[in-house]
């Protein structure tokens, strides 16, 4: 004797959920907030002085970390933009230092 289990009804959705809308992807693209250009960089400045830039759609974790803000530019290729930073401005970095090596005591 085998019996099928039949499942009791399900509760009705509470309101709030029946009066959603679907997500589209009109909708998706447009709204209050302006699409960030992917293309846009910032200059930031560090607590210690220093200066790097980064993607404008990375400005608010930039901010919260307390780096102040500068100038921001267009930079279709990102690359081609650092060679000719790198080519414009010597390097301020120290030549690395070589380190004696370490020598292990010698236990008898």
């Amino acid at each position: 004797m085998s019996e099928e289990y039949t499942f009791p009804p399900a509760a009705a959705s509470p309101a709030e959920v029946l009066e959603l809308k679907a997500n589209s992807a009109e909708d998706a693209q447009s709204g209050p907030h302006p699409q960030v250009d992917p293309n846009m960089y910032v200059t930031w400045t560090k607590p210690d002085g220093s200066t790097f830039i980064a993607p404008l759609s990375n400005s608010e974790t930039y901010e919260r970390k307390g780096y102040a803000a500068g100038s921001a530019e267009k930079i279709p290729d990102l690359v081609a933009h650092l060679a000719e930073q790198a080519e414009k401005e010597p390097s301020k970095a120290e030549p690395a230092k070589a380190t004696p090596k370490a020598t292990a005591e010698k236990t008898s």
